[in-house]
C-alpha cells in the first residue's frame, strides 16, 4: 500500500433552473430548454450521485470504490462537458448559467472556493478522477503479477491523461480564484504527475524483467532509471510542498507522502545501479578494453552510498514501514554480495580503477516505450443527446466564426495587396523603359485627329463610375470616419486598462498585505503590447493618409475634368504635333504598344471585377453556420476555412492565372517599348515632359490609394474589436474578482471592529504576499504580421532614367495581426499571389483544442 489522497468534496448545486434561466435569457426561447431538458437532468442525477464524503472512507481500502468512481465520474464529466461547450458556465459572464460550484481541498476540506465558474467544477471532478486512476492502479500493483502491473500501467496513463485536462481547463481561471486550494497549486500537481510517471516506468521495469533477453539487461535499465528520474522530481514536488503549507496541509499527509516517495526514489535508483553493475560484469569477456569492472563497481559503489546511511540508521524504522526496509535490506545484502565478489577479482584479475560518479554511463530510454497521456476508451464514446444542442451557439462556434471571418478578410486583403503590388511594378517597369513616354506619342496623334484615346477614355470611365468629385469625397468622409472610430477603440481599450490597474492599485494601498491577488500592472502587459503594436499600426497609417491627400489634391482639378464632356476634356488636354513623323513611321510598333498596353489595363479590370465578386460572394455566406457545422463534424480547422473559401476558390485561381498572364504582357510592352527606344534616341529632357495626356491615369492612382486607406481601417477596426472583446473578459474577471476580496475583507474589518468595539486603523501599504496556483492566463501574444505574395519582379532593363508618374502607389503598413493558421501546402503552391494566411491551433478560451 502506498500513501493516501484524500478526494476533494463539494456540496449538491441546483443547475436545471439556471439552465433554463440562462436560455430563455440568451435565446427567449424556452422551446430550447424543453429539447435538452433529460440531458440537464441526467447531468444533475449524475452530480448528485458523486457523494464523495461517503466514497472517501472505502476508497483506499476497496478496489471497487476506485473502479466504480471512475465510471460515473467519467460518465459525469461528459455530460457536463457538452453542457459547459454550450453554455458557458463561465465566471462573469451574465449569458452563462448563474451556478454557484462549491469545492473544497482535498488536504484541509476546511479551505474551500467557491465560483460561478464551470472550469472550477471540471477542475475539481479530473482532480478526483486523477486520486481514482491512482487508488486503481494502486491495488493491481501491490498483486506483483505481470498482467496486473500492465493493467495499472494502462491506468497510470489514464490519469496523465485527466491531469492534462485539468490543467487545460485551469488555464482557464485566475490565480487569484484558485488561491484557498492547495490542491491545485502547481507544487501539487507536478507532484501527482511525476509520481505517477514514476509508478507506470517502475512496472514496465519489472514486466520487461521477465523479457529481460529479449529486451535487453541495458535498455530494461534504461526504464529504472526513468523511474528514479521521476520519483526525484515528484520528491522535490512534496519537500516543496512541506515547505511553504505545512501549517496550512498539516503534518499527518505530508509525513505520509514524503517517506513513501523517499523510498520509490531509493529503490529504482539502487535497482538500476545494482543491475547496472551485473551488466557491465557480463560484458568483460565481450569488450575487455571497455573498463566494464571499472563500471559495474562505480554503479554498485553509487548504490551503497545512497543504501548504506539508512540501513546503518536506527531511527530508519520511524521513517520507513518494515516491509520498505525489508525491500531495503535484501537489496543492501545482494550489493554487498555483489561488490564483494567483483572488488575481489578485480585486485586479483582486472586491476581496473572505479568509473566516477559524473562519468558512469546511464543508460538512456528507449523512445518506443516512453509515456504518453491515453484517453479512457469510455470517454471517447458518443454522448446521448449531443444532437439536441443545434439550436445552441456555443462560444467556441462563436469564435471560430470570428477567426474565419478574419480569415476571409485576410485573404481579400491578401488579393488586394497582390494588385497593388502590381500597379507599383507595373510603374516601375513602365518609367524604366520609356513606355509612358511613348504611348504619350500615340495618344498626342489621336487628340490631334480629334478623339480621346481608349486607354484615356476607359481612365475616364472609372473616375465617372465612382462618381467623380462628390462620390470620392464620399470615399474620403468614410476613411476620416473609420480612423477615427479606430482612434476611439484604441483609446477606451487603454483607458478601461489603466482604470483597473488604477483600482486595483487603490485597493492596494488601502487593504496592505491583506489584498492578495496578483497586480493588474503584471497580468495587463500581454493587453498593453498587443494595443501598442496596433496603435504603432495606427500612426503610420495616419502618416501615409497625409500623402494619401496631397496626391489627391493634386488630382482634384483632374477629377472634375472627368466629369465634363469629351468635347471639353478633348479641348483641355494638350496636344503636341512634334512626334507625328516618328509615330507615322513606326506605325506597327506603336499599335502593337497601345494594344497590349490596352490588354494590361482591361486585365487589371479584371482583377478589380474579381476582388468585388469575391466581397459579393463572402457577403452572402453564413460564417456561423460554418464554424457549428465544423464542430458538430469534429472536422479540422483546415477543412474549415477550405470550406468557407469554397465558393470563392475558382474566383482565386483566375486571379492568380491572370497575375501570370499581365506580368507576361508588361514583359512584352517593355521590350516594343525598348525597341522604339532605340529607334528614336530621345534626351533625358525631352523624356521627362511626358506623361502629359496620363493625368487621369495619375487621378486613378489616387482613389486607388483612398480605397486602400479604406481597406486598411477596416481591417483595423475588426482587430481592435476583437481585441476589445478580450479586454472586457478579462477586466470582467478581475473586477468581480476585486468585489468578492473587497466584500470578504469589509466583513473581516466589520467584525473585528464588533469584537474589539473600537475602529481598525487602516494598514501601510505592503507588498501583497505570494499566492499559491497559477497566474491569470494571458491570451496569445499577437502573431508575426503575414509577408503578402511579391509580384514576379521584371527583367533587369539598362538604367534610364524615370518618367515622373504623378502619385505612385502609396506603400501602407502591413496588415493588421489576425490568428495564425496553417493552411495545406498544396493550397499555398496553387495561389502565388493571395496565399492564405496561416491557421491557430486553438479554438479559443471557451472550447477544447480541436484534435488533428
Amino acid at each position: 500500500m502506498l500513501f493516501n489522497l484524500p478526494l476533494k468534496q463539494t456540496r449538491h448545486t441546483d443547475i436545471i433552473k439556471p439552465i433554463e434561466q440562462a436560455i430563455l435569457n440568451c435565446y427567449g426561447e424556452a422551446t430550447l430548454f424543453t429539447e435538452i431538458r433529460d440531458v440537464v437532468e441526467k447531468t444533475q442525477k449524475l452530480r448528485q450521485n458523486l457523494d464523495y464524503e461517503k466514497i472517501n472512507l472505502s476508497i483506499a481500502t476497496d478496489p471497487q470504490t476506485s473502479e466504480n468512481l471512475e465510471n460515473n465520474v467519467i460518465e459525469y464529466l461528459k455530460n457536463f462537458s457538452l453542457l459547459f461547450k454550450h453554455l458557458r458556465f463561465e465566471q462573469g459572464d451574465q449569458r452563462s448559467p448563474q451556478v454557484m460550484f462549491y469545492w473544497s481541498d482535498s488536504y484541509d476540506h476546511k479551505r474551500s472556493c467557491q465560483l460561478n465558474s464551470g472550469r472550477l467544477e471540471l477542475i475539481s471532478q479530473y482532480y478526483n478522477l486523477i486520486i481514482a486512476y491512482y487508488y486503481q492502479a494502486n491495488s493491481k500493483i501491490v498483486k506483483d503479477t505481470d498482467p496486473d502491473r500492465k493493467a495499472a500501467y494502462t491506468k497510470l496513463r489514464n490519469g496523465l491523461w485527466a491531469l492534462d485536462q485539468l490543467k487545460q481547463n485551469i488555464h482557464g481561471l485566475s490565480k487569484d480564484s484558485l488561491s484557498q486550494l492547495y490542491d491545485i497549486t502547481t507544487l501539487n500537481l507536478e507532484f501527482l504527475e511525476h509520481i505517477f510517471c514514476g509508478l507506470a516506468y517502475k512496472a514496465l521495469y519489472q514486466n520487461m524483467m521477465s523479457q529481460v533477453k529479449t529486451f535487453g539487461l541495458n535498455n530494461v535499465c534504461g526504464t529504472i532509471f526513468e523511474a528514479a528520474k521521476e520519483f526525484t522530481i515528484s520528491l522535490k514536488a512534496v519537500e516543496g510542498m512541506n515547505t511553504q503549507y505545512q501549517k496550512q496541509i498539516g503534518k499527518n499527509i505530508l509525513s505520509q507522502i514524503l517517506p513513501m516517495v523517499q523510498f520509490n526514489q531509493i529503490w529504482t535508483t539502487v535497482t538500476g545501479c545494482l543491475q547496472m553493475g551485473i551488466f557491465h560484469y557480463g560484458r568483460i569477456s565481450e569488450d575487455s578494453r571497455g573498463q566494464n569492472m571499472g563500471k559495474a563497481l562505480g554503479f554498485l559503489t553509487r548504490a551503497q552510498q545512497l543504501l548504506s546511511p539508512i540501513i546503518n540508521d536506527k531511527n530508519a524504522s520511524k521513517t520507513f514501514s518494515p516491509d520498505q526496509l525489508d525491500q531495503l535490506k535484501q537489496l543492501n545484502q545482494q550489493l554487498t554480495q555483489l561488490f564483494t565478489e567483483y572488488n575481489y577479482k578485480n585486485q586479483q584479475i582486472y586491476k581496473e580503477q572505479l568509473v566516477a560518479q559524473d562519468l558512469l554511463p546511464y543508460p538512456p530510454l528507449m523512445e518506443q516505450i516512453r509515456l504518453k497521456p491515453l484517453e479512457p476508451a469510455s470517454f471517447k464514446e458518443p454522448i446521448y443527446g449531443a444532437n439536441k444542442f443545434q439550436g445552441f451557439v456555443s462560444e467556441e462556434a462563436l469564435q471560430l466564426s470570428r477567426e474565419i471571418k478574419i480569415f476571409v478578410e485576410s485573404t481579400k486583403y491578401s488579393l488586394e495587396e497582390s494588385l497593388r503590388l502590381l500597379f507599383d511594378q507595373k510603374s516601375q517597369a513602365y518609367a524604366e523603359n520609356y513606355v509612358t513616354y511613348f504611348i504619350d506619342m500615340a495618344q498626342q496623334k489621336q487628340l490631334i485627329q480629334g478623339g480621346i484615346p481608349q486607354s484615356i477614355q476607359e481612365k475616364i470611365a472609372y473616375i465617372r463610375s465612382r462618381g467623380c468629385l462628390n462620390g470620392i469625397e464620399k470615399i474620403i468622409e468614410q476613411a476620416k470616419q473609420a480612423s477615427i472610430t479606430c482612434n476611439q477603440l484604441l483609446g477606451q481599450i487603454e483607458q478601461s486598462l489603466m482604470n483597473e490597474q488604477q483600482q486595483d492599485q487603490d485597493n492596494k494601498n488601502k487593504y496592505g498585505t491583506k489584498w492578495t491577488r496578483s497586480p493588474s500592472a503584471q497580468l495587463n502587459q500581454q493587453y498593453f503590447n498587443s494595443l501598442k503594436e496596433l496603435k504603432a499600426k495606427y500612426l503610420q497609417a495616419q502618416k501615409i493618409d497625409f500623402d494619401v491627400m496631397n496626391g489627391f489634391e493634386k488630382c482634384k482639378e483632374t477629377v472634375i475634368l472627368a466629369a465634363q464632356s469629351d468635347q471639353v476634356i478633348i479641348q483641355q488636354l494638350p496636344k503636341n504635333n512634334n512626334n507625328s513623323d516618328f509615330v507615322n513611321q513606326n506605325a506597327q510598333f506603336f499599335g502593337q504598344l497601345t494594344s497590349l498596353d490596352q490588354q494590361v489595363n482591361s486585365i487589371v479590370d479584371q482583377l478589380k471585377m474579381i476582388i468585388q465578386q469575391y466581397n459579393q460572394v463572402m457577403q452572402e455566406i453564413n460564417f456561423t453556420k460554418i464554424a457549428v457545422h465544423g464542430l458538430n463534424e469534429g472536422i479540422s480547422k483546415d477543412q474549415v476555412f477550405n470550406a468557407a473559401l469554397q465558393n470563392v476558390q475558382g474566383l482565386i485561381e483566375q486571379f492568380n492565372n491572370n497575375m501570370n498572364q499581365v506580368s507576361e504582357i508588361i514583359s512584352q510592352v517593355c521590350g516594343i517599348s525598348r525597341e522604339l527606344s532605340t529607334l528614336k534616341k530621345q534626351s533625358s529632357e525631352q523624356v521627362q515632359q511626358s506623361g502629359q495626356t496620363n493625368i487621369f491615369a495619375s487621378a486613378q492612382q489616387a482613389i486607388d490609394n483612398i480605397d486602400h486607406s479604406v481597406v486598411f481601417y477596416e481591417q483595423l477596426k475588426m482587430h481592435l474589436e476583437e481585441q476589445d472583446r478580450k479586454v472586457k473578459d478579462f477586466l470582467m474577471a478581475r473586477n468581480m474578482e476585486s468585489e468578492q476580496l473587497v466584500q470578504q475583507l469589509n466583513q473581516q474589518q466589520t467584525y473585528q471592529q464588533s469584537q474589539q468595539h473600537q475602529p481598525i486603523q487602516p494598514q501601510q501599504p505592503q507588498q501583497p504576499l505570494q499566492q499559491s496556483g497559477y497566474q491569470y492566463p494571458p491570451y496569445p501574444n499577437n502573431p508575426q504580421y503575414p509577408q503578402y505574395p511579391q509580384y514576379p519582379q521584371q527583367p533587369n532593363y539598362p538604367q534610364q532614367p524615370n518618367i515622373p508618374q504623378g502619385n505612385p502607389p502609396v506603400a501602407y503598413p502591413q496588415q493588421m495581426p489576425y490568428p495564425p493558421q496553417q493552411y495545406p501546402q498544396q493550397q499555398q503552391q496553387q495561389y502565388p499571389y493571395g496565399q492564405y494566411p496561416q491557421q491557430q491551433q486553438n479554438y479559443g478560451m471557451w472550447g477544447q483544442q480541436q484534435k488533428k
